[in-house]
């Protein structure tokens, strides 16, 4: 099998999504698969990457309807300046894994180059959560759907299944995860973010880009500097009466995109560069569905024992704060060194446009360990529905 490296990669910046408020939103009047091309072209003109070396796109989403549906990755190849001109030749996928979409697409490049098939690919993600918001909205406008079948089975609480808040409590309650431990956690991601983003850590990865109204976009907006253990704590439960989980330690909707560039060795010395990271080993499990948040940790133990590593030979850890009990728990369950987790604090400052996360995930924790100097670096996520992804990867 052929290694497979991260050579580099960019986002937009994340805007704070509102369905109801649209104008809030820098992104609310730019289509996701829009955004998503401008990153590429973003991307692509920043290595200097001829476009005719581009291969393959994988393009994660997880809500892969109305507007995001992307005819099979088409739309966003099409969009762009630079790839669109030879549109026929690089071969397309959208990759609908939920919240782990992003890290899907990059698997799924990553495996056509181990297993010889192209040289160069990218991976990409975008949700645009303002224009297309989550699941509510759309099972009552029945766009999505369940089946009637599963309704009535006795071993899946689909009520729950299907709200990810809940299984946010299922997951707290049975870990006994306080809810003064999450508000802490959040807390010290927003601390951690804001310090990151002024020491200029984000410079790099996040393009300054325009969008459809003319206006420039430059900053993430969902970085809260100012705020407080109080202002968390007088916050009031969100999904359940009397509950943990609330609008500060759950992530905020998020509207964005990012793209990786991935190369095999023999295409590295084609083109002349340096990669960020090599691709070690990726993972996939199935958890309960009502306790989604278990699959971070578990599939990030799975890919530890396919790399035959460790977790303390881990030297930094993204685990994605879709809520502040997924992380917490994967600490614990992994006994992990806080002081390696979400270094440059995670989803819940930052945002979790879903399909996009998981990109971010993998390239800041290549940049994390450009700058800190570690070897070794593993990003993972939950799943809804039940499910956890996870990728180890080896600075170069």
């Amino acid at each position: 099998m052929k290694e497979a490296y991260l050579v580099d990669y960019a986002r937009s910046a994340f805007t704070r999504a509102h369905p109801r408020k649209p104008e809030v939103d820098g992104w609310g009047e730019t289509r996701g698969d829009a955004l998503l091309a401008r990153v590429i072209d973003g991307l692509l003109t920043r290595t200097g990457l001829d476009p005719q070396a581009v291969e393959d796109l994988s393009v994660g989403c997880a809500l892969p309807v109305k507007e995001q549906w992307s005819f099979g990755g088409r739309y966003p190849l099409w969009l762009s300046q630079r790839l669109g001109p030879r549109g026929r030749d690089c071969a397309t996928r959208q990759i609908d894994q939920q919240c782990g979409s992003g890290l899907a697409a990059l698997r799924s490049a990553a495996r056509e180059i181990q297993a010889g098939a192209v040289e160069v690919a990218i991976a990409g993600g975008f949700e645009n959560m303002t224009r297309v918001p989550m699941g509510p909205a759309l099972f009552k406008e029945g766009v999505l759907t369940s089946p009637e079948a599963l309704k009535d089975a006795e071993w899946l609480e689909l009520d729950v299944a299907l709200n990810m808040g809940i299984t946010a409590e299922r997951l707290a309650q049975a870990a006994g995860i306080e809810r003064d431990e999450m508000d802490a956690f959040s807390l010290e991601s927003h601390r951690r973010a804001a310090r990151a983003d002024a020491e200029g850590h984000f410079a790099r990865e996040r393009l300054t880009l325009v969008n459809d109204t003319g206006e420039t976009i430059e900053r993430d907006a969902n970085i809260r500097p100012d705020t407080s253990l109080e202002r968390l704590s007088g916050l009031d439960p969100v999904f359940l009466e009397g509950g943990r989980v609330t609008a500060g330690n759950s992530s905020p909707l998020t509207s964005g995109a990012a793209a990786a560039v991935l190369m095999s060795s023999a295409s590295l010395n084609h083109h002349g560069v340096s990669p960020m990271a090599r691709i070690v080993a990726f993972a996939d499990v199935g958890v309960t569905p009502e306790r989604m948040g278990e699959g971070a940790a578990a599939a990030a133990g799975q890919a530890l024992e396919q790399a035959g590593l460790v977790a303390s030979q881990i030297d930094a850890w993204e685990i994605n704060e879709a809520f502040a009990a997924v992380p917490l728990h994967a600490v614990r369950t992994l006994r992990l060194d806080p002081e390696r987790v979400n270094v440059w604090g995670g989803a819940l400052a930052l945002g979790h446009p879903l399909g996009a996360t998981g990109v971010r995930l993998a390239g800041s924790l290549a940049r994390i360990l450009m700058h800190r100097g570690g070897r070794y670096g593993c990003a993972t996520a939950c799943v809804g529905g039940g499910q956890g992804i996870a990728v180890i990867i080896e600075r170069a």
